[in-house]
């Protein structure tokens, strides 16, 4: 009875139709009343994300009929940041990575920006809060703040001001307690009418809902910031070049990773190398229930934008997941077509298909429709060596500097995120033209 509920629950808290008619409700509020649409934008200053979402929630205010109001935040809380020596790092070359793609102004300059600088842009900011130039001044101190620039960012406290260190301290407070009111954990994000749009890749998503309401400014379409959907037709030879791919059982996000990950090394000729990992809860890393409800929230509309089902969910925390990898490593034995197969059964019968994989019942369905004798994988759920495999590989995750899943590792190339391929495809691609031009010599 417990896995129904859990299963009902899921499905209602994905729901298309549900979304859909919360949304309507939203709007014919929002129309009753006569208010405007009103987007709220959190930034921190230190936070490289805001560094590409302040010029582009600039941007959006020109492109739509909004009124945006700026927030000043706090970093995460400890129990939605499991790795905060690492997130930083990570962060910052996530951000220019996209910054690269998308044209926007930011470079990674190696380090954390100034703290003394940070501190006083967050003051500026405060000062223009509440007289429409906030976000201005998010953009103007973002800019110099990165480029360790001070005249830049003594002329912008010329131009908007400088508060008070308390005033600031209790702005930055107000509106972390929103965000986390509003049911978020991080900087860089919009929230408009009981949805939230995190980072510069999902703001596609926003000015979608806008301009189906008619909020739009322009008739032009803004060019799409969604993450690039993987070549299909390019393909290339790296010579057996190793893809590491560092999937969890427990992860929404491996599930939308894994096939597309699996024919990106196919079509590159490269060996795709499982190297799974325990659950970050497993691993003594917090989700807290606002960082899993963002997570599936966000994993659904990235699984209608890739076409593939979700929301049938039937968890697989704790034996589940335990069951499911000492299976894996069974299929890994057996071959890397059994290993994939098995992997791919899992993840789609426990996201999109409510199967429950704690049960024999359900874990023989995934088994033997990835081609595999079920009394041998039985037999194989005694065995306890995964572990020690799974250890090792979350070693291996953290020397690339990521402690997060699915991530995946080629060449020179090291990055978390189902949404994070194309970088991986950039890699293949550049590991592959070395060699060919070698054959034509």
């Amino acid at each position: 009875m417990r896995v129904w509920l859990r299963r009902q629950v899921y499905r209602a808290l994905t729901s298309t139709d549900r979304r859909e008619r919360r949304r309507k409700r939203a709007e014919a509020k929002r129309q009753r009343l006569g208010e405007p649409h009103h987007v709220h934008y959190f930034h921190r200053p230190a936070d490289p994300v805001c560094a590409l979402m302040a010029p582009l929630a600039a941007a959006l205010c020109d492109r739509f009929d909004i009124e945006l109001t700026v927030h000043l935040a706090a970093p995460p809380a400890a129990d939605v940041n499991p790795d905060p020596d690492r997130l930083p790092g990570h962060a910052r070359r996530d951000s220019a990575a996209l910054a690269g793609q998308y044209d926007l102004p930011f470079i990674d300059p190696g380090h954390e920006p100034d703290a003394e600088l940070a501190a006083r842009a967050a003051r500026i900011i405060a000062s223009a809060l509440g007289n429409g130039d906030a976000i201005q001044a998010a953009t103007a101190t973002g800019e110099a703040l990165w480029r360790r620039d001070e005249a830049g960012m003594t002329a912008a406290a010329a131009g908007f001001g400088e508060a008070s260190e308390k005033v600031t301290v209790q702005a930055t407070e107000r509106g972390t307690a929103l965000r986390d009111q509003l049911g978020h954990f991080q900087s860089g994000t919009l929230y408009y009418a009981g949805e939230w749009y995190w980072g510069a890749d999902r703001l596609h998503y926003l000015e979608t809902r806008l301009a189906e309401l008619g909020a739009s400014r322009t008739s032009e379409a803004p060019a799409s910031l969604a993450p690039p959907l993987l070549e299909s037709q390019a393909s290339g030879d790296c010579d057996g070049a190793v893809l590491d791919i560092y999937p969890s059982l427990r992860s929404p996000y491996t599930y939308l990773a894994m096939e597309r990950a699996f024919a990106l090394a196919d079509r590159w000729n490269a060996r795709a190398e499982i190297r799974f990992v325990l659950p970050m809860v497993m691993r003594s890393l917090p989700v807290p229930r606002r960082k899993g409800v963002y997570f599936m929230l966000d994993a659904k509309r990235e699984a209608e934008r890739l076409g593939l089902p979700f929301g049938d969910v039937c968890d697989p925390l704790g034996r589940p997941t335990e069951r499911g990898l000492a299976v894996l490593h069974h299929a890994m034995q057996q071959g890397e077509a059994e290993g994939r197969a098995f992997l791919l059964s899992f993840l789609r019968g426990v996201w999109a298909e409510g199967i429950d994989a704690g049960s024999d019942r359900g874990l023989r369905r995934l088994v033997e429709r990835a081609g595999l004798d079920w009394d041998a994988a039985k037999a194989a759920l005694e065995d306890e060596s995964w572990r020690e495999v799974a250890e090792a590989n979350r070693e291996r995750l953290l020397g690339l500097d990521l402690w997060g899943v699915p991530s995946f590792h080629t060449g020179e190339v090291a990055v978390w995120g189902q949404d994070r391929l194309w970088q991986i495809e950039d890699e293949l691609s550049r590991q592959a033209v070395p060699r060919a031009m070698e054959l034509r010599q």
